[in-house]
């Protein structure tokens, strides 16, 4: 019994963790909403980014997306909240659309 009630609760603490994305936030109408789930969802997001709440961290427009700048290795990149990113390539700069699976 107490196998099974650590499984459980390892179940919906990892269930817990995979709903907290900052576009599962937004996409799952937790804007404006204190829900316990919502809640919990902005603080986890601030945790994982240095106590930047959602609203602040992707507060930019490109091209109609919201998202953000960001610079890695010297080089510039879009990050969209939706999970693209506009980035420099092979190529030039090119979109890297993120699939939901």
């Amino acid at each position: 019994m107490k196998k099974f009630l650590l499984a459980l609760s390892l179940a919906a603490l990892t269930a817990g963790f995979a709903g907290t994305s900052h576009a599962q936030f937004y996409e799952g109408n937790c804007v404006g909403n204190n829900s316990k789930h919502c809640v919990d969802a902005r603080n986890a997001f601030a945790e994982h980014h240095g106590g930047v709440m959602p609203g602040q961290y992707y507060n930019h427009w490109y091209e109609g997306n919201r998202g953000r700048w960001s610079r890695e290795h010297n080089e510039w990149r879009w990050e969209g909240m939706n999970g693209d990113r506009y980035e420099r390539g092979r190529r030039g700069w090119e979109w890297r659309h993120h699939h939901h699976g």
